[in-house]
């Protein structure tokens, strides 16, 4: 079994706050399949949904996403640690563009 989704998340939280980075836990009552966490870095906001290693996307998180995008909201998701570490390298190379976001699930 891979790392636990909490831990992941932490490691998200670490690994953008030492690019200059930050981020929030995003809970939204009444709304099912938001995203886990928003990033801030630069200008930019990234909302993140974090999965264990094998974790998969719930029917509902997929309709959330799909309504954030169509709203012009950057979606990322990010499987375990090593998810993490290809988004943060992303975002350092300046490499996020909208359109990876769009098209990352």
């Amino acid at each position: 079994m891979g790392t636990r989704e909490n831990k992941v998340e932490t490691y998200l939280r670490d690994q953008v706050k030492l690019l200059g980075g930050d981020t929030r836990k995003w809970v939204s009552p009444g709304r099912d399949g938001v995203t886990d966490q928003l990033v801030f870095i630069g200008r930019r906001i990234i909302l993140v949904e974090v999965k264990t290693s094998c974790g998969k996307l719930s029917v509902a998180q997929l309709r959330e996403h799909v309504r954030l995008r169509v709203l012009g909201a950057p979606v990322v998701t990010v499987y375990g640690k090593k998810g993490v570490d290809e988004f943060v390298n992303d975002i350092f190379n300046h490499k996020l563009s909208e359109e990876y976001a769009q098209n990352n699930t």
